[in-house]
């Protein structure tokens, strides 16, 4: 016995020091900007060299010290055209969230928990990676004024800062002594030479029988809330709420439907819509259907304009108006052309009845759930039988699962490029595949997918975490060497309880996190970063976390982010999730070179029905809307409660009954074969118990098989 005690802390001792040596060799994806005289930049490193020197060019001509630059475009967009993607082409780094600020020495890039290792890899080292909400890293504004020399001037473009956001700029550099001056035009306009022109090709109509509400209905709601306010005017800058209002929808941004447009509502009367007219050219079914033939005495007429006239025609509004602006959405360009007197500041009318879906709305979200939920299986059914022969890699993969998304026959294509990830690129939150980074898929390493699809009748976004081998406590890396190995099979074998380096447990207890979220019943008081705690539970128990939210509100036939609906982030505080409000449900678990797991699955707030009613308000749940399987094998069944485990079963059931019908009905027999075998309960000990659902997924079974005969 002392032997083996003294062997096994041999075999620690080794163990220890070969992961020290392994930690102490450069990681060949992230750049290495430490010694000035061997800096190392991996190949998805963009040379902004150039780039800084015309943009500091330019501030010497315009006497400016320091210059801003932010990820979104003229309406505040999460998601933006190619051409308006100015923080992306200065700093290379291409995450949808992040914020530049140059001087004329050094240049610095903030952005959230989950691009933290996507801006190593495609940053160089001309920038400084600012961490938020890491310890010690100082906001923009505090960076640049000790950057600075009191007095001396900051600049950015007005056209793409919310008015809440100038004004606190301005606030802050004026008290710290700087002026912040507005930048027209922009100076990233005139420096960014291979720019690229506009997109978008058609504006089209979304059928009442989708949209479930007339755009004429809409209207006369948001001008009983004008009335409410004394508005006689409401801009509306955001892409999404112009063309939801409106029921059309656009081609301009890949992935979300929507056209660059402004609309200008009058209270007792006219309309604008302020969009492309030159590149579109309105139809004339188009030009009927926004001035039909009582328009003028319904006052619902609607005149396009082109979009350079929207602030001209705010200057040129009665003295005595008031106008109606969104604080968060409309940007500082447009709050100063009119005086702050004749405004009225609150948030958009639109955005919360948005959000909020109407019962043909929800009806669509949840059939554009099933048609995605048949791709996406179709999907996981062709892995399971193309990995283990090594002919798959992420880029591959992503193509086939466009493909089976684009075949289906209410496809409108996809809601975002597919995130496709093996091994430690699953462990980049936002991972984006590329030749430079491509991964064969195999069967020893963890594979991610999230990715969705398009429809008239929503939009979907799913993600779900596989593995194609026999998945063990301890996920190997590819490169990790012979003794670290022996170490962690042996540490394994004395120590099996241990969550270090184990993705199966990981994988549980994410999987434990989302079902509490859809297990729960919780007062509508509540918004969503109150219940964020119950995703997180499991692994907290253990010392894990993840660095993202637990989840969006998703749009109808629109983007795949839609606020103020989610789970534990700063646009869901303050407003209380109600009934018809879809967001996703997506907790994770990410080790930093090795491996990432997240599970997603959208849901919608319903009504509960509770025993008792203390409080006089109701009580709500979240019902899943995504339907695809979870991978068994990745399941410490032991972990679950009978109460997570029997959710498990019945959630199977209801995907083998719905996916399963839809599967049948596109003459998929093979398809939903595999989904009557992936979707098999799971027993232990006698806890799973026989529901009406669970009978159903019996009878279900029992049909397949007789049709075989």
């Amino acid at each position: 016995m002392h032997h083996i005690k003294t062997f096994s802390w041999i075999l620690f001792l080794l163990g220890c020091s070969s992961r020290y040596a392994d930690a102490k060799q450069a990681d060949p994806t992230i750049r290495n900007c430490g010694d000035p005289q061997n800096i190392y930049l991996p190949p998805t490193a963009t040379n902004t060299s150039e780039r800084l020197a015309a943009l500091r060019a330019e501030m010497e001509k315009n006497g400016y010290m320091a210059y801003i630059v932010p990820s979104e475009d003229e309406h505040l967009s999460e998601y933006v055209a190619p051409r308006d993607k100015k923080r992306v082409w200065i700093t290379g780094f291409t995450g949808s969230s992040g914020l530049a600020a140059v001087t004329t020495t050094k240049a610095a890039v903030w952005t959230d928990g989950r691009y933290f290792l996507q801006a190593e890899q495609q940053l160089d080292c001309n920038w400084i990676l600012m961490k938020i909400g890491e310890p010690g890293v100082i906001s923009v504004e505090e960076w640049i004024s000790q950057e600075l020399q009191r007095s001396e001037v900051v600049a950015a473009s007005p056209f793409v800062f919310s008015i809440e956001s100038w004004l606190l700029y301005d606030s802050y550099f004026a008290k710290s002594g700087h002026m912040f001056n507005q930048s027209i035009p922009d100076l990233i306009d005139g420096i960014w030479e291979d720019r690229p022109p506009v997109s978008g090709t058609k504006i089209f109509q979304l059928p009442i029988e989708y949209a479930g509400k007339t755009w004429e209905s809409k209207i006369s709601d948001v001008r009983m809330r004008m009335g409410d306010y004394d508005a006689d005017y409401l801009l509306l800058t955001k892409l999404e709420e112009n063309c939801w209002l409106f029921n059309l929808r656009g081609d301009e941004i890949s992935g979300t439907p929507i056209f660059t447009s402004y609309t200008l509502v009058g209270r007792s009367g006219g309309i604008a819509l302020y969009l492309n007219t030159t590149r579109f050219g309105l139809s004339p079914d188009l030009s009927d259907y926004l001035n039909p033939e009582d328009c003028e005495i319904r006052g619902v007429c609607v005149e396009t304009k082109e979009l350079e006239f929207v602030r001209n025609d705010l200057l040129n509004l009665s003295s005595s108006s008031k106008v109606w602006m969104s604080s968060e959405s409309t940007t500082y360009g447009m709050y100063s052309a009119i005086p702050l007197e004749r405004q009225i500041q609150n948030e958009s009318p639109v955005k919360v009845p948005k959000a909020v879906k109407n019962d043909v709305e929800v009806q669509g979200m949840k059939q554009a759930h099933i048609y995605d939920a048949v791709a996406l299986c179709e999907y996981l059914y062709w892995l399971e039988q193309n990995v283990p022969s090594g002919i798959v890699d992420e880029i591959s993969g992503a193509e086939k699962l466009k493909s089976l998304r684009l075949a289906q026959p209410k496809s409108k294509g996809l809601s975002f490029g597919s995130i496709s990830a093996v091994g430690p690129n699953a462990a980049v939150i936002h991972y984006g595949t590329s030749p430079k980074t491509n991964r064969n898929l195999t069967v020893n390493e963890i594979y991610l997918v999230d990715s969705g699809g398009q429809y008239y009748e929503g939009t979907t976004d799913v993600t779900r975490t596989l593995h194609f081998g026999t998945p063990t406590a301890f996920e190997i890396v590819s490169n990790t060497s012979l003794i670290n190995r022996i170490f962690r099979t042996y540490f394994l074998i004395l120590y099996k309880n241990s969550h270090f380096f184990n993705p199966q447990e990981a994988y549980t207890r994410v999987l434990m996190g989302m079902i509490n979220i859809e297990t729960a019943i919780f007062p509508s008081t509540l918004d969503g970063n109150d219940i964020d705690i119950l995703a997180r539970q499991h692994l907290y128990d253990v010392g894990l976390d993840f660095r993202h939210s637990t989840g969006h509100g998703i749009g109808h036939y629109l983007s795949i982010h839609e606020y103020p609906p989610g789970i534990g982030r700063a646009q869901a505080e303050g407003y209380p999730l109600q009934p018809g409000m879809f967001t996703s449900n997506e907790p994770g678990y990410y080790e930093e070179g090795k491996f990432g797991i997240r599970l997603e699955n959208i849901v919608t707030v319903e009504k509960a029905n509770t025993k008792y009613n203390f409080g006089e308000y109701d009580y709500l749940k979240m019902t899943p809307v995504t339907l695809v399987p979870f991978q068994k094998k990745l399941i410490d069944i032991d972990l679950l409660s009978n109460k997570q485990l029997n959710y498990l079963n019945d959630y199977h059931a209801r995907v083998l009954e719905e996916v399963g019908k839809e599967a049948n009905a596109q003459r998929k027999e093979e398809l939903y074969q595999w989904l009557a075998d992936v979707t098999t309960p799971v027993i232990r000990n006698g806890s799973s118990k026989a529901t009406p659902v669970f009978i159903v997924f019996i009878f279900s079974l029992y049909l397949s098989t007789i049709r075989q005969f």
